[in-house]
């Protein structure tokens, strides 16, 4: 019975650690998990057979907020594309983001998951084992992951390829003189 007790335990704890597998292009996206929209709420909230521009956030990171004016830019540009959704994702509630939802303006559909399943799912280590934010997520219209980044390396030429289908090179995105992200455990 003991031995049957411990087994179960170790099974338990390496599922868990084994469910935040690193994300990588070419993966199955993980269902984005919402449970609040907080700002410029889509008619039809329905993410099947759309190309998603996924941006993670948060109030307290300035290197997010800082890229914002960058995004809707971007979103403008490709405007045209009704088959291309640019969402936000916090993990904070709407009473904490309202205040920086008043002074910044996004144009994307802004949105909160309050469960963190989505920044679980869609962890992407970094070099020491945490992760950061801001970070972009470019989901194929089939849910397959093309692109994973900083939203300032961020370009037409990264977007219209993934729109193709095109391979997205390491080449086509545009570096700028950006301070590294902010990282937590």
């Amino acid at each position: 019975m003991k031995k049957t007790f411990l087994l179960f335990f170790v099974l338990l704890l390496s599922s868990k650690t084994f469910s935040q597998l690193k994300l990588k292009v070419g993966d199955k996206a993980p269902k984005i998990n919402i449970t609040d929209y907080l700002q410029n709420t889509p008619k039809d909230k329905n993410l099947e057979d759309k190309y998603i521009l996924l941006e993670f956030w948060a109030t307290w990171c300035t290197t997010c907020l800082a890229e914002v004016p960058n995004l809707n830019m971007m979103q403008e540009r490709f405007k045209d594309r009704t088959n291309l959704v640019f969402i936000s994702i916090t993990d904070e509630s709407p009473e904490k983001t309202k205040k920086t939802l008043e002074r910044v303006k996004f144009n994307s559909i802004v949105v909160s998951d309050q469960t963190k399943k989505a920044l679980n799912d869609f962890v992407v280590e970094n070099e020491r084992g945490g992760y950061s934010i801001p970070k972009t997520f470019l989901i194929d219209n089939k849910g397959i992951v093309r692109w994973i980044g900083q939203p300032y390396t961020l370009n037409d030429i990264v977007i219209n390829k993934f729109l193709k289908g095109e391979e997205i090179l390491e080449s086509d995105n545009t570096v700028s003189e950006m301070p590294a992200p902010p990282t937590f455990k």
